[in-house]
């Protein structure tokens, strides 16, 4: 049973999907009402233990314990009706959270996985603290072989486009989930908000699920891009080689067609030559 008396939305997804925009937006639409937040306190602590109880190295108790002592009291400090923390480092966390709450809501985002796996390699690339993460930091992202998704000998046989590819494709899985469990769960897409005509429906329609009321004239609010790749060095899909769109396919093609993602003849094309080429 949702708890309206304790309303806690968090909105998560894979990263590289404009979570510092959407924590900016709703506090400023709704200053008195709503406190919103990117990333707050420990939440990359979170990740990690996350990540390594994913992989059967820290226990379910061990996790909620964690949270409790880190996360809790930053929910019990609110002052304002709605408490928002918008964060790609809970995707992990948010399936256990409900044991601590019935109050909570997730909302998941989706972004393309072409764009995903490009913005996030230029965004490991090119800041020191993305680079020390995502490839010298032990569980900051989730490991294959301990999850059994892979043999221990493929993974670092694998480009690392090909694991972004996989990161893709595992944490919308398991955000996806969420859609049969008894949390209270929306999906939403990255383009939707940022590269279409019809970005006042797709917030009011967010808004409804946090259970704010709609709003009018907020085009402004999209004008403004934040937390942008500077360095962009590695392309966009349409100059990767035929065997890149190949290796996505392979690993995100169900998942992103389902999400209305690849389906451009000239993507097809190319990913038909890649797999002739495998």
């Amino acid at each position: 049973m949702f708890d309206e008396e304790r309303p806690f939305t968090i909105i998560t997804s894979t990263g590289r999907t404009g979570t510092i925009f959407f924590a900016q937006l709703l506090g400023n639409l709704f200053p008195e009402q709503v406190e919103s937040y990117h990333e707050r306190g420990h939440s990359r602590l979170i990740n990690i233990l996350s990540n390594a109880h994913l992989a059967g190295l820290v226990s379910h108790a061990s996790l909620l314990a964690a949270w409790q002592r880190f996360k809790q009291p930053e929910f019990d400090r609110r002052q304002n009706p709605f408490y928002i923390e918008v964060s790609a480092h809970l995707y992990a966390a948010v399936s256990a959270l409900p044991e601590l709450w019935s109050g909570l809501q997730v909302v998941h985002i989706v972004r393309d996985p072409r764009a995903y796996v490009r913005s996030h390699i230029n965004w490991s690339r090119h800041r020191a603290k993305s680079f020390v993460a995502n490839y010298l930091t032990p569980f900051w992202q989730p490991n294959p072989f301990l999850l059994r998704e892979m043999r221990l000998r493929d993974w670092p046989g694998m480009s690392k486009f090909q694991h972004f590819c996989w990161i893709w494709d595992f944490k919308n899985r398991t955000l996806a989930s969420l859609e049969t469990s008894d949390v209270r769960y929306l999906r939403i897409r990255f383009e939707d908000f940022f590269q279409s005509e019809d970005q006042e429906a797709r917030l009011n329609e967010l808004l409804s699920f946090i259970g704010l009321p709609a709003q009018e004239s907020t085009a402004q609010y999209f004008s403004r891009r934040v937390n942008l790749t500077e360095k962009k060095t590695f392309p966009g899909w349409q100059s990767w080689s035929p065997l890149q769109c190949a290796h996505l396919d392979q690993i995100c093609g169900d998942r992103m067609r389902q999400y209305g993602y690849g389906l451009e003849s000239a993507w097809r094309d190319r990913v038909q030559i890649g797999y002739e080429q495998l």
